[in-house]
């Protein structure tokens, strides 16, 4: 994982923190663990992305479709045991899914960019 994911997960995670903090709020713990798991989302589908551009067409086609699946399986796999042992953080949980992809995906998009232009920090 590049230096500016790392900072930008750390820093998402401090800041829901601190709204855990301030509210008193326990539910919010939802989106923290939805946050992590949005942007192991990004970061999981990045890799997959890189690994199947080297590769031709069909196969390509076929790891993208196997990989779709082993995602939408693991995301459903979140949402479920928090749905059995904390329901009362789905609500949370799904924001902090969409914020933790968002976040992810521009952190992303921006090293991807850097490095496009060829600047030596993003390497």
């Amino acid at each position: 994982m590049m230096k500016s994911s790392f900072v930008a997960l750390w820093s998402g995670t401090a800041c829901v923190l601190i709204v855990i903090a301030i509210t008193g709020q326990p539910t919010f713990m939802g989106s923290l663990v939805g946050y992590w798991v949005g942007f192991g989302y990004t970061i999981w589908f990045r890799r997959d992305v890189l690994r199947s551009s080297e590769l031709d067409t069909r196969s390509a086609l076929g790891q993208m479709r196997r990989s779709l699946l082993a995602r939408l399986g693991m995301i459903t796999l979140v949402v479920v045991a928090v749905a059995r042992f904390q329901a009362s953080w789905l609500y949370s949980l799904a924001l902090g899914i969409a914020f933790g992809v968002i976040a992810s995906f521009i952190t992303v998009a921006i090293h991807q960019n850097s490095a496009e232009r060829g600047d030596k920090k993003s390497a």
